[in-house]
Order: C-alpha cells, then structure tokens, then sequence
C-alpha cells in the first residue's frame, strides 16, 4: 500500500461550496464507493481546517498504487469523478502535497 495527503488553500467565500460538494459527495457514497474501489483506493479521507484565518481541506489517501489511482482518476468518466474534480477546481487557490513520514495500521503494518 501506498500514501499520499495534502493541503488545498480555498478562495475566500467558499463555504456554501465546500457544503454542497460534501453533501454531493455524502449523498452519492456507493457511486464514489465504487470509483474508489476502480482507482484501487482503500482509504479516502477529507477534512476542513482553518490556519491563520484561511480554509483549507486536507486530504488522505491508501492505495495500491498511488500512480493508478491518480491515472484512473484522471481518465474517468464517471460523473462522480468529473464533479469531484470540478468542484475542488473551483474552489481552490493552491494545493500542496504532503511527505509521506509514517502511517501505521492496527495490525503493525509501517507503510
């Protein structure tokens, strides 16, 4: 398995568009479900955050293969993909990926 996060600085205004897209994501789970399970993607993970009065959503991922899940992605056509991709792009001003130093699983797994 394979990790990868990171940070996305949202333009100022963005809270009923950050709402939506996590209300669209929510109500359209087993659609994003299976994308997940397509892209090889075991854990998925988005949260909110605000840093010295600036929004941010901070992601997580474990997959097979980082590589192919980001190539699947990037190639779906699936509507839940297209609208993920879109509404992240509209509301960001700039991303920053994160160093993989340490993720531990219950089982004692270091990835």
């Amino acid at each position: 398995m394979e990790t990868a996060a990171g940070v996305i600085e949202l333009q100022k205004g963005t809270e009923k568009s950050v709402a939506a897209w996590q209300e669209t994501m929510a109500r359209r789970r087993t659609e994003a479900l299976q994308a997940l399970r397509d892209e090889g993607v075991e854990i998925e993970s988005w949260f909110s955050l605000e840093i010295a009065g600036k929004s941010y959503l901070l992601w997580y991922m474990r997959a097979d293969s980082m590589d192919k899940a980001w190539e699947v992605f990037n190639n779906s056509t699936r509507e839940i993909d297209i609208f993920h991709s879109e509404a992240i792009g509209h509301m960001a001003v700039d991303a920053i990926t994160a160093e993989p130093l340490i993720d531990f699983d219950r089982n004692g797994a270091d990835r």
